[in-house]
Formats: C-alpha cells, sequence, structure tokens
C-alpha cells in the first residue's frame, strides 16, 4: 500500500522564472548532460561516470573545481569466487555499459533522462514513458500498473490519482547500466560480466539560499539488481562511492589535497592542507555520505529467530529493529520491518602509482579496500578529526582519491537493493573551518532523509545565536507533545564536544540526533518522530562533564 503525502497549489510565474535561473540541463550530446543548480556545475555520463566527462571542466562549486572524477565500486562473493567491478574512469575500472543486461548499449532510448518537476505534464514526464520500459520505478495514480502521465480533470496540476514520474528533486535523472563489459577489456580482466544492472538516480534541488545544505549537495541512488545469469544470490557484498576529489586544477592546486573519515556522519572526505592556489583561504571539503545503506537482517540483532533458520520469517518471527527505503513524498517511505540500514562500512584513500596505497589494480585489492583493508588484508581507519588536531590524521597532501564503502549485504534475484549516496561540497572561512561546515550540512541532511525528502532543517551552524553564554543548558523542546517534529534548544559555554541523543521509556537509546564539536553558543535542533511509535522519550545532552535529561511525549 502506497503512503502519499502531498500539498496542493501550483508553482506561479515568478516561482517559475526563479525555478529557470536556479537550475538549468545542458546537453552535452545523446548520453551526456550538464547539471546546474545554485551553487553546483556537474557533469555526467549514462555509463556511471560523474564529472568526467569529454570537453568538461569536471565538478565545480562557486564555479571552481573541486571534482576530477565519481563513481562506484562493487565487491563480493558469488560460491568462493571473489569478483569486483565498479566505475572509476581515473583508476581505468570502466566495467558498466549503458542500457539493461544484454541489451544494445548503443541504443539511443538509453540515455539520460531528465525529468522537470514543474510543470505537471510537460515533455519530460512523457519522454518518461521510454525510461518505465526499460525499469524506472513510477507513481500509478490509477492504479492500473501503465504509466500514462495524462491531466484526467483538465486543471493543469498534478494530482493523487494521476500518475507521475519517480521524482525526487527539483531536478531528476534517471539511466540504467550493467556490468556487461567484456573480461578482456576491463582492469580486472579475470572477472567476467555477472549480469548486475543497477538503475541510477542523480538528483538535486533548487533553492535561494546559499546556506541551505542543498545548494552544495547532488544525491545519487544505485538500485542494484541481481539479474541471476551467475549465480541467483550474490554473497558478502560491498558496495562504494569513489571519487578522484580534486579541490583546484590550476598550478597543480589539487596536489595538497588530505583525506579524512567521519564515522558519526557515515562519511569519508577529501579536504585542503590549508590556502590553495586555486581557492585561496577557503578551499572546500567534499564529503561522500552514505546516507542510506542496504538492509540487513541480523538474527539476534534485528530479529529474533524464533524458528531458528537463520531467515527473518514475517509472522513468526520477532522484529526488534526496522528498516527504510525512502522514496520522497509521493511514493513514500518502504518499511522493511526486523532489518536495519547499514551505514558506512569502511574508508580507505587511495594514491594513483603509489606501491602501497595505490588504486585497486585488480581484484583481491578492490575487495580488501571496500572492506577497509590495506594491500596486506589488515585493516585500517582515518579515525582522527583533523579539526580538533586528536587522533591519526592524514598528513600526507597529495592527489588524493577515496572510497566509502557500506555492507556486507546479500544481492538476490528477485530482491533490488537501494542505496543512496549524498555528495556534499561545504565551503567555509577556512580549509579546516570547510570540514566543520559540512559536517553540519551533513547533519540537515540527515534529518531531510528522515523527513522522506520534504523538508529539511536549517543546518545546525545557521542556527547558532551570536549571543555570550556562560552556562551549559538544556532546554524543554518545543512543542511538548509534539507529532512528529519538535525543536530542541540547548547552549554550550566554550569549545565542546557535544552529544543529543534520544531514549525511549525503557533506556533504549533510539536516535542520535548529534555527536559532534560545537563552538560556544546557543543552538537550535529539530527532531522528527515520524519512525517512532508514540510514548514518553527522554533526551539526553553530554557536553563536557554536564550532563542533563529532559521529557518529552510523541502523540500521533
Amino acid at each position: 500500500m502506497k503512503k502519499i503525502i502531498f500539498n496542493s497549489g501550483f508553482i506561479n510565474n515568478y516561482l517559475l522564472m526563479l525555478l529557470i535561473i536556479l537550475c538549468s540541463v545542458t546537453t552535452y550530446s545523446q548520453t551526456e548532460y550538464l547539471l546546474n543548480i545554485n551553487r553546483l556545475s556537474l557533469p555526467f555520463k549514462n555509463d556511471g561516470v560523474i564529472a568526467d566527462v569529454t570537453n568538461s571542466t569536471g565538478g565545480r562549486l562557486d564555479d571552481k573545481h573541486f571534482l576530477f572524477s565519481a563513481g562506484f565500486l562493487l565487491a563480493g562473493k558469488f560460491g568462493n569466487e571473489i569478483f569486483a567491478n565498479g566505475v572509476a574512469s581515473a583508476s581505468r575500472i570502466a566495467d558498466y555499459l549503458p542500457g539493461n543486461v544484454d541489451s544494445n548499449s548503443t541504443n539511443p532510448n538509453y540515455k539520460i533522462y531528465v525529468i522537470l518537476k514543474d510543470p505537471a505534464f510537460n515533455s519530460s514526464w512523457m519522454d518518461y514513458r521510454n525510461a518505465v520500459v526499460r525499469g524506472a520505478d513510477f507513481y500509478d495514480g490509477n492504479g492500473d500498473g501503465i504509466y500514462n502521465p495524462i491531466d484526467l480533470n483538465g486543471n493543469g496540476q498534478w494530482d493523487i490519482n494521476e500518475d507521475r514520474p519517480d521524482i525526487l528533486g527539483d531536478i531528476t535523472t534517471w539511466c540504467v547500466l550493467n556490468d556487461g563489459k567484456p573480461a578482456n577489456q576491463r582492469r580486472f580482466s579475470d572477472v567476467n560480466p555477472l549480469g548486475i544492472e543497477i538503475h541510477q538516480t542523480l538528483w538535486a534541488y533548487t533553492t535561494n539560499n546559499p546556506n541551505d545544505a542543498r545548494s552544495v549537495t547532488f544525491f545519487v541512488r544505485y538500485k542494484l539488481i541481481n539479474k541471476g545469469k551467475v549465480a541467483q544470490t550474490l554473497d558478502s557484498v560491498y558496495f562504494a562511492g569513489w571519487s578522484d576529489t580534486d579541490l583546484g586544477a590550476v598550478s597543480d592546486a589539487y596536489l595538497d589535497d588530505l583525506a579524512g573519515c567521519d564515522t558519526i556522519h557515515n562519511s569519508g572526505y577529501i579536504y585542503n592542507d590549508g590556502d590553495d592556489p586555486d581557492w585561496g583561504v577557503n578551499p572546500p571539503a567534499h564529503f561522500i555520505k552514505v546516507l542510506q545503506g542496504p538492509y540487513a537482517y541480523i538474527p539476534g540483532i534485528t530479529f529474533i529467530d524464533n524458528n531458528f533458520n537463520g531467515e527473518y520469517d514475517d509472522g513468526i518471527d520477532t522484529p526488534l529493529d526496522t528498516a527504510y527505503n525512502h522514496r520522497g513524498n509521493v511514493l513514500g517511505k518502504t518499511v522493511i520491518p526486523g532489518a536495519r540500514n547499514i551505514g558506512m562500512y569502511a574508508y580507505v584513500n587511495t594514491l594513483s602509482s603509489n606501491p602501497v596505497q595505490g588504486d585497486p589494480g585488480d581484484k583481491i585489492r578492490a575487495w580488501n579496500y571496500l572492506q577497509g583493508k590495506n594491500l596486506t588484508g589488515q585493516r585500517y581507519m582515518y579515525s582522527g578529526d583533523p579539526v580538533t588536531g586528536i587522533g591519526w590524521i592524514n598528513n600526507f597532501p597529495s592527489d588524493q582519491r577515496q572510497i566509502v564503502s557500506t555492507g556486507p549485504f546479500k544481492l538476490r534475484v528477485g530482491k533490488p537493493v537501494n542505496i543512496i549516496l549524498a555528495h556534499i561540497v561545504g565551503r567555509g572561512n577556512s580549509a579546516l573551518n570547510s570540514i566543520t561546515v559540512s559536517r553540519a550540512y551533513s547533519s540537515a541532511i540527515e534529518q531531510f532523509l528522515r523527513n522522506n525528502f520534504t523538508n529539511i532543517p536549517l543546518s545546525v551552524e545557521n542556527n547558532q545565536s551570536t549571543q555570550i553564554v556562560n552556562d551549559y543548558e538544556l532546554y524543554q523542546n518545543y512543542p511538548n507533545p509534539f507529532n512528529p517534529q519538535t525543536k530542541i534548544k540547548f547552549s554550550v559555554p566554550e569549545f565542546s564536544f557535544v552529544k543529543l541523543s534520544v531514549f525511549d521509556i525503557i533506556g533504549k537509546e533510539v536516535r542520535t540526533i548529534l555527536n559532534d564539536w560545537k563552538t560556544a553558543g546557543e543552538y537550535v535542533v529539530e527532531f522528527d518522530g515520524s519512525e517512532l511509535p508514540s510514548g514518553v522519550y527522554f533526551y539526553q545532552i553530554k557536553a563536557g562533564n554536564y550532563v542533563e535529561t529532559k521529557k518529552m511525549i510523541l502523540i500521533k
């Protein structure tokens, strides 16, 4: 049963002109597009390559270069055999072709479909019919199982009983690709095509607020499908966002980049070692965030295995956790009881041609990298924080590449896996402050996901008061009782590590709202309880030696 959230109304001429100014799509060719939106300029191709497009200037923020190339890596097992493939052009990994499995990749219908949200029933909605034929999702308003976007009542706007594309952003793009590149044309020449199909949705939102997290973020959803050509189940699968982030393009400006990992924000990032020849005193940081990971059933953790068969059986086993597939305000949110969404599993940075930490030149190294292991199979991770100077920190400026993985999971025939990455490019007043700004944007984007891409709060940093604060304090949430959103205000008198958590009535932590360093000041954060049942909850702050807990009531 679909969950439908719809706000009626229509876009007036002023907003339409604003949409055109802020958001435009330029065609390079049949297979390449350039997304210009807010502060971002991003070219991409229908084979999964992002930014590394012929005759382009790469991914740009504020009209300066930040990204040479981005894509993904995939590794796992079928039986006892290890496989690895992906799209990572700077590492000479290009295993995917446009189109469905066993299709003709030169078919002009295997292009990038660009869908504009407004006006309703525009030509992009009609062209999307060809995407649906090739597997794209859509909203079936009249329930007939056929995509036919017609204004049934002739009122010039979309209504809930009418079909529409799977629109997530103000501009949404869709293409399909598959791992059909022959083995002798791959970097990993001992890996054959497995019949993996990926439906890639890349989208972004318009905003006239330069401090809105969405002004510096683009989203990519990878829908992984095992077509069963080689195995009914691909096991121990790991998926990773990959990028060759280059912060600057003039005077070898990209050679002074550093790498970092933030497990709290499920992100890896590339930042600068200081002032940059191209960016000046405030180069940005590029985060790859695992926004929605694959889901996994874990006996004893996400469910009680009452029949002891190692599998979750609905109606027999007892769910202890819940996973979600967020699909936006129209298609709604799929609830998966007894499972859990997996966050970031590991982070690895690589250096071109480095004998110890170079690109994944074979499937075993790729397999190790996606598990956070080095060439010899030993686990490692950047666990330090360059902002505070605490922990193990990368101190070798170079041309950095990064791998941000999630998993493990099973890829079974007939059971697609949806993974959503957010690429966030935060720019503060210095190289290190750009990390702090990106973290604040990451928190806002996390809440945006929990709201199923419908409402986004201001970033925590943008809600900071400028008044002098003398004491730690946690205020009563407002409104209280609430349904399903409420605001929580707190203050810290000095630079502090702040953890803000929510607990249920039996003391189980159900949500971590904040877990980060904060400068002195007052802050307001928004808590969304839409995924929680009605009841009494407690929210607690820990900052320095200060601990305070207050009660709040969720009523639905």
